[in-house]
């Protein structure tokens, strides 16, 4: 199983990129609750999926832990947004 993530590491986080954005679009279309400033919540959905599946294929938490610098700039940009709409 492991050998077959490996393999298809790009294929998998493409799928994951195109399925996250996929269902953020639909919601934004369905509700004002996702909107354009809101898009780092997307971003921050897709990181941690793709660390998850990295995790689940290698077992190596270090590219995980390293990817944590990109994804606290994802959350302030996030929360920076939700306060410009109040």
């Amino acid at each position: 199983m492991k050998e077959l993530l490996i393999e298809n590491m790009e294929l998998i986080f493409t799928l994951i990129t195109m399925l996250v954005t996929y269902v953020f679009g639909k919601i934004a279309k369905k509700s004002k609750v996702v909107e354009d400033r809101k898009i780092p919540l997307q971003n921050i959905t897709v990181a941690i999926c793709m660390g998850f599946v990295y995790y689940l294929a290698t077992g190596d938490i270090s590219i995980v832990v390293a990817s944590g610098s990109p994804i606290m700039t994802l959350l302030y940009d996030a929360v920076h947004n939700l306060k410009k709409e109040e």
